[in-house]
């Protein structure tokens, strides 16, 4: 045991001998490359970024690296610690890595990123290049460019047609633009260009102007073009469409030019009266329209009146005549002139409508008018609107509310099987939402186990709805029972001759919709909770009455049916 243990202790101090004699060994060579191959900065950094160049191996007796950085100006878009962009590294004996740092220097240009790159151009000593001599710097600017805000100085302007002198439209920005960009504009209205208006520099009404970095404002020049012909003011509305580069869009991206006309007219003119009434209401009858004339006319003039807007023949017509458009003449001798409109009352609850009328030709002895060429009428509805609403969340019971339920001479199972008033918490459709909930409702329910076998036919009516006309009709309905126990048919009917008595004769009902336990399946409204809003469109020429009848065979396989109501609308 004692030699073993001795000639292990001498294995042990020439191994240790040895290690240290490898760790003392500088003949080797060490291979540098970069760690990384990638490297970014903020040009705002505030503190130095280290670059690491690793050396492959521990037993050199060191050397230097030559660094050279390109790519950006040095002492204007960064620094280095070792002074330059070009410099020596001095790598001591048994040194792994060799480092430098680089700092961006922050400025208040906006401009492109810096890309440097950073070579290990060459070496000396016990120091050779390794496989990855190159890396990249990127510098990121933090400047944000300005975008300036553009739009027209002016909303409005105007211009004489006879003005030999063009008119600035000026296009002023809320600060300077960084990058400039362009404007798109487009031109509308019944103004032609190059009839009635050109625009310095540019071939259309439609143009784009570019706009160097560093613009405050921008403008373009629009000519009016001189002509013979008497004729209303035209205008040309000029819109900012689309802009480019570091421009946004203002509140002001419309003006509207006016080109004045100059020229006189050889006729007397006419135009709509300014003080005509202009709004009246739909059981009126019969108004006058009254128009103005410059002057006596000394020849018959016949005028044109074209009609437009959401009235039509059914609400107005001249004196009779639904023509559009629509002639009269003003005789010779005449220093005004006049139409009749008839205005039909009807029993439709509708909104306001309005009947646009516009002078579209004048010939004769008098010419169209610069002022008022155009005028609108009115025309108020004078028929109460409807709405009804039965939620049943107030009631006692049905004929609180004016509803009736009775069993037909169909149904052989006793007069108590009808649709009743229900109080069940949380069971009944909310008003607003039919997937929430709400308290009270209409229910009918049996089970063969109450009465046996038999046929159930009953109907619920609604008091009656005073109005006639396109009438939406709505009703919640939900089936709480498996679907394969019920095969009911809940049909919805509206009667106009109904006399609110218990005698329910099919023949006086039309049939407004139906629903079965199955369609509904069909729809995913399964649950106790689900509930459809039945939505039905009807046209009726007198008060009329909804009802709901309920009609099931009950046996052994379709022993048992629930039905709830709730919800009753009128519109």
């Amino acid at each position: 045991m004692k030699i073993r243990f001795l000639l292990l202790s001498i294995i042990a101090l020439l191994c240790v001998h040895s290690c240290e004699e490898d760790d003392e060994n500088l003949n080797g060579t060490g291979k540098v490359s970069f760690s990384n191959i990638d490297l970014i900065e903020v040009e705002n950094a505030t503190i130095p970024l280290g670059v690491n160049i690793a050396i492959n191996t521990y037993n050199h007796s060191g050397g230097t690296i030559e660094v050279l950085i390109s790519g950006a100006n040095y002492g204007t878009d960064y620094e280095s610690s070792k002074g330059s962009a070009s410099f020596t590294l001095e790598v001591e004996p048994q040194t792994l890595v060799a480092t430098f740092s680089i700092s961006p220097i922050d400025n208040e240009v906006i401009e492109d990123n810096k890309n440097l790159v950073i070579t290990l151009a060459s070496t000396s000593g016990a120091i050779e290049l390794g496989e990855i001599t190159t890396m990249s710097f990127t510098i990121i600017d933090n400047d944000n460019p300005l975008i300036a805000i553009v739009g027209f100085e002016n909303t409005t302007a105007q211009i004489e047609e006879n003005n030999i002198n063009s008119m600035i439209l000026e296009i002023p920005f809320d600060q300077a633009t960084t990058d400039g960009g362009t404007i798109t504009v487009s031109s509308s209205g019944d103004a032609i260009y190059g009839t009635d208006y050109s625009i310095s520099g540019q071939t259309s009404g439609d143009f784009t102007l570019t706009i160097p970095g560093g613009a405050t404002a921008t403008s373009f020049e629009i000519q009016a073009i001189d002509n013979s012909d008497f004729a209303a003011d035209k205008t040309v509305t000029f819109t900012i469409d689309e802009v480019t580069g570091g421009l946004a869009i203002g509140g002001d991206a419309q003006t509207i030019v006016a080109i004045v006309n100059d020229d006189a007219s050889p006729n007397p003119i006419i135009d709509f009266d300014a003080a005509n009434t202009l709004t009246y209401n739909e059981d009126a009858g019969t108004v006058t329209l009254n128009f103005v004339l410059s002057e006596i006319t000394t020849v018959d003039t016949t005028i044109e009146l074209t009609t437009s807007g959401s009235a039509d023949a059914s609400d107005f017509n001249f004196g009779g005549s639904t023509a559009n458009p629509y002639s009269f003449v003003i005789p010779s001798g005449s220093a005004s002139g006049s139409v009749v409109i008839t205005i039909i009352d009807d029993a439709d609850t509708e909104t306001d409508e309005t009947i646009v009328l516009d002078i579209t030709s004048v010939s004769g002895g008098l010419d169209a008018g610069l002022n008022l060429q155009q005028q609108t009428i009115i025309i108020t509805d004078n028929d109460d609107a409807f709405e009804y609403i039965e939620t049943f969340e107030t009631l006692g019971d049905l004929a609180s509310a004016g509803y009736q339920a009775f069993t037909l001479s169909t149904q052989d199972l006793s007069e108590g099987k009808i649709f009743k008033y229900n109080m069940n918490a949380g069971k009944y459709a909310d008003v607003n939402d039919v997937t929430e909930d709400s308290d009270t409702g209409l229910v009918i329910f049996y089970s063969n186990t109450q009465e046996g076998n038999g046929v159930l036919d009953n109907v619920v009516i609604t008091p009656q709805m005073q109005t006639s006309g396109n009438i939406d009709v709505s009703i919640d309905i939900a089936y709480i029972q498996a679907p394969e126990f019920n095969n009911a048919n809940i049909t919805f009917y509206y009667s106009e001759s109904y006399n609110g008595s218990e005698a329910w004769n099919e023949s006086d009902w039309t049939v407004m919709g139906t629903e079965t336990a199955a369609g509904m399946f069909s729809e995913g409204i399964v649950a106790t909770g689900d509930y459809k809003r039945k939505v039905m469109n009807i046209t009726t020429t007198s008060d009329f009455y909804i009802s709901v009848r309920l009609n099931q065979t009950v046996d052994d396989t379709f022993w048992k049916t629930q039905w709830r109501l709730d919800n009753f609308k009128v519109n």
